[in-house]
């Protein structure tokens, strides 16, 4: 299957250790994709596809629409898709998609409406 921005067959490498992480604001709504080289932090509303080899959805953050990262936190709300070699869902994660990982972790408290996808 292929974005906008590459194959959800592959996911991005690790972050180098200098890369920048961009911060999507609490008052930010993007509408568009987004990807990066580094970290991406959303505090915001994000409606579009986002690729990056970190990706963390704060608990203020929402992404509506593609994910793709080597690592994904989410503590706010995702619906859409999502491919991450590891998958971190926190207690406040409400997230409505179908998730392709290699490893997931989802903590009590979290909301998860979807299909789980190991792919090893």
């Amino acid at each position: 299957m292929k974005t906008p921005h590459g194959d959800l067959d592959r996911w991005p490498d690790p972050a180098s250790s200098n890369a920048r992480r961009s911060v999507f604001a609490q008052d930010l709504v993007v509408e568009g994709d987004a990807t990066s080289s580094g970290p991406i932090e959303v505090r915001g509303n994000v409606i579009g596809s986002l690729r990056a080899p970190e990706i963390t959805v704060a608990g203020s953050g929402r992404v509506e629409g593609s994910i793709v990262a080597h690592d994904l936190v989410v503590l706010g709300a995702v619906s859409g898709t999502v491919s991450a070699r590891s998958v971190q869902l926190a207690p406040s994660a409400v997230v409505q998609a179908d998730v392709t990982h290699e490893r997931i972790a989802i903590e009590v408290g979290a909301e998860l409406d979807g299909r789980l996808q190991r792919k090893a």
